[in-house]
């Protein structure tokens, strides 16, 4: 499968392929547990957060990003089409060594311009509602609290974002 890439100084965002579900599954359960093993109770936390089965299924539903720098995969993000105006962002995750770096903005802004590249034109993500790290984080980029899904211990919040679609050029 062919990549594309984009480059910003020694970083690249790159799209996945199956090749990288090693890689991507030692991120996203690296950093789930890192991030969420003294929020979610120890009877609901599940570990690993995600199956080598349950990413061969996402694959199908989703297109999956990398956040290189240096060589090294540093973050991963995926974003799925969820209707004719609505992506949704799902397993957004920074190894919790090169977090607070930018690194997960990055990816997010990129995922925001692929949707707006669809036509898509609004976001929306779920993220644990104790995790008031990560609801700030996307309150920061212009989401907001659209719903709650009650959970055994406490709530999931559901973020949205409505995206701005980029100026049309006019001719001269």
């Amino acid at each position: 499968m062919t990549r594309r890439h984009e480059t910003t100084r020694s970083n690249t965002i790159v799209k996945a392929c199956l090749d990288d579900a090693g890689t991507i599954l030692s991120v996203v359960n690296t950093s789930n547990r890192e991030a969420y093993k003294n929020v979610i109770p120890n009877e609901y936390f599940r570990e690993p957060v995600l199956s080598p089965e349950d990413l061969s299924k996402d694959f199908e539903r989703m297109t999956f990003y990398l956040y290189r720098r240096e060589g090294r995969i540093l973050g991963v993000a995926a974003l799925q089409v969820e209707s004719e105006e609505t992506g949704r962002i799902h397993w957004v995750y920074i190894l919790p060594e090169h977090q607070r770096r930018g690194f997960g903005t990055a990816l997010i802004t990129y995922l925001e311009r692929k949707a707006r590249e669809m036509g898509l034109r609004r976001i929306r993500l779920l993220t644990v509602g104790k995790a008031w790290w990560a609801i700030t984080f996307y309150e920061n980029l212009g989401y907001h609290l659209a719903d709650k899904v009650e959970r055994p211990w406490g709530f999931d919040a559901i973020m949205e974002k409505e995206l701005e679609t980029p100026p049309q050029e006019t001719a001269p």
